[in-house]
């Protein structure tokens, strides 16, 4: 599939955001799970940040896919 160069330049940013947004997840997660106890609202964010990481992972393997990458 051939991209224009705008379409292709709009693609790569959102590719760079989409990794930029799942390290921020990944890094909450971690900073979250690091602590010796969660409430049960640090849980619920957890649960809900680990669902958002995977969402994001698959918009950005789909956009990487548009532009001929690897994820």
């Amino acid at each position: 599939m051939s991209h224009g160069t705008d379409e292709r330049e709009e693609l790569q940013r959102r590719l760079d955001t989409l990794r930029r947004e799942h390290r921020e997840m990944d890094a909450r997660i971690r900073d979250l799970s690091a602590r010796p106890y969660l409430t049960p609202e640090d849980q619920i964010e957890v649960a809900r940040l680990k669902k958002l990481k995977l969402r994001k992972k698959d918009e950005l393997m789909a956009v990487a896919s548009q532009l001929g990458l690897e994820s």
